[in-house]
């Protein structure tokens, strides 16, 4: 049995303390065989990786919990609701790793007065950052480590400047025509069969970028592939490129299973 992990169960595996990460861990563990593309690595860093980086620096920044309780708070009511609810994830992993076992009469009978708004968010950020640091580096470790390198993606280590977390470049270039866009067009048919079946998806506007994505590597082969356009091209690739002898390992169906299905690709989840 062979895995091809897509960018949501490395999220899991990687960043959370609620249970998925043991599910993920205990699924992969039945696979003799375990692929990370570097694509997922690339997804990875500049979604929930990124969330987690925000949540430690605005802790840095403020020096409170509360106020950066009150900064995810403000952010919810905007578009980035997605970005939102991972940056909660991130202050609920360290939370629950750092005070799972406090208890705030100890630490005042040891200590004396505290200024525990202060200390939680220390506390989390100590937390945020290793579990940053140790996520980004096991990329090259992490079942055998990287593979199908993207030669177009700087795949750059994480500053740490005064204490906050530089995580740029996280994207390529601007203006670069992506590496798998020769790839891509190169799996004609598969390319068409995974367009038909976005086309019975529902009009969500994610959707309906991939399709224009697709349709448009179909039509003008010689066009370029913009960064923007690989993000829009996002769950395809892990269809697209799994091997055929392998499982897509995900948690999304929704988005990848139809695609998959129309390439008798087997997908899993946790």
């Amino acid at each position: 049995m062979k895995a091809f992990v897509e960018t949501t169960v490395l999220t899991d595996l990687l960043l959370k303390l609620d249970g998925s990460e043991i599910r993920a861990k205990s699924l992969l563990e039945k696979y003799n065989f375990v692929t990370v593309p570097h694509f997922a690595w690339k997804e990875f860093k500049r979604g929930p990786l990124i969330a987690f980086i925000w949540a430690h620096n605005k802790l840095l920044e403020t020096k409170s919990y509360d106020i950066t309780l009150q900064r995810l708070q403000g952010m919810s009511r905007t578009p980035k609701r997605y970005f939102t609810s991972t940056a909660i994830q991130a202050i609920q992993t360290a939370f629950s790793a750092s005070f799972s076992e406090l208890k705030v009469a100890d630490v005042a009978a040891r200590y004396g007065e505290v200024d525990f708004d202060h200390m939680m968010a220390d506390a989390c950020r100590f937390e945020l950052r290793r579990v940053i640091s140790k996520s980004w580096t096991s990329r090259f470790r992490l079942f055998d480590g990287i593979t199908d390198v993207l030669s177009c993606y700087p795949d750059a280590e994480l500053i740490y400047d005064d204490g906050m977390i530089i995580y740029k470049p996280y994207d390529c270039p601007k203006g670069t025509d992506c590496c798998l866009k020769n790839k891509v067009f190169a799996k004609s048919e598969d390319v068409r069969k995974i367009r038909l079946s976005l086309s019975r998806l529902s009009d969500k506007n994610e959707i309906i970028k991939r399709r224009e994505v697709i349709k448009r590597i179909e039509k003008h082969p010689t066009s370029i592939m913009s960064p923007s356009d690989c993000r829009s091209f996002g769950d395809a690739y892990f269809v697209l490129f799994c091997p055929k002898d392998h499982d897509i390992v995900t948690t999304n169906l929704s988005d990848i299973k139809p695609m998959a299905d129309e390439l008798n690709i087997a997908v899993v989840r946790p």
